[in-house]
Parts: structure tokens; sequence; C-alpha cells
């Protein structure tokens, strides 16, 4: 019985032989192709990985840019609020300003009233100083 095994076992190595001998074309096309597969399957996963990676890499440059925005918005804001209150103290002394010569203006236009009714040759000394002119009367 162990006979007949052996020489089972020889006659159906022998086929397979024969077998592979005259398919060695197509065997090794098969084999060529699970190769092929197997490192195509490698590289896919290769840049699969790389592409998570650059992935991660963007959403973190997004967000720092992000965050510096953030940054650059507020201190623009603290640099428009010291502005305007700039321009309210200007504004201010401008008011100031132009009550303290309308009040000037006042002064004089009494002074020149008071003048004209009981000094009027100081009136002509001022304009004569003040215009550059003769008085002729």
């Amino acid at each position: 019985m162990m006979a007949s095994v052996d020489c089972e076992d020889i006659m159906i190595k022998k086929q397979l032989l024969e077998f592979a001998f005259k398919n060695w074309k197509a065997i090794l096309i098969v084999a060529l192709c699970l190769v092929i597969t197997a490192k195509s399957r490698y590289d896919y996963n290769l840049v699969q990985k790389a592409y998570e990676v650059q992935t991660e890499s963007v959403t973190a440059q997004i967000e720092g840019l992000k965050e510096i925005h953030k940054q650059e918005i507020r201190k623009k804001q603290l640099l428009m609020e010291n502005h305007m209150e700039t321009i309210a103290a200007i504004e201010e002394d401008y008011e100031d300003a132009l009550q303290m010569i309308e009040e000037i203006r006042e002064d004089k236009k009494n002074e020149y009233r008071n003048n004209f009714n009981s000094n009027r040759e100081q009136l002509i000394k001022d304009i004569e100083e003040k215009f550059g002119i003769q008085y002729v009367p």
C-alpha cells in the first residue's frame, strides 16, 4: 500500500512537471501578474499614506494661518480703536480752538465797536497798522 502511494505521488509529480514544462510561459505570466499586483498595492498604500500626511500638514498650515489672521485682525482693531480715540481728541481740540477763535473775534468786534463809538483815533491807528493803509479824512 505504501508503494502504491509512493507510485501515485511520483505520477502526480511527473504530471505536474510535464504540465509546468508545457505551460511555463502561462505560469510565468500569472506569477508576474501576481508580483505586479502586489507591487501596485504596496505603491498605492505608500501614495495613500503620503496623501494623508500631506493633507494633515496642509490642515495644520491652514489652522496656523487662521490663527495668525485672527491675531492680525485683533491688532488692526486695537490700532483702529487707538486711531479713533486720537481723532476724537483732535476733533475736540479743534472744536475748542474754534470756540476760542469765535470768542476772540467777538471780543475784537466789541473792542472795535467801543473804539468806533468812543475812541475813533485809536481805531484809525489799529486799522492803519493792521492793513498798512493811511487814513485820509
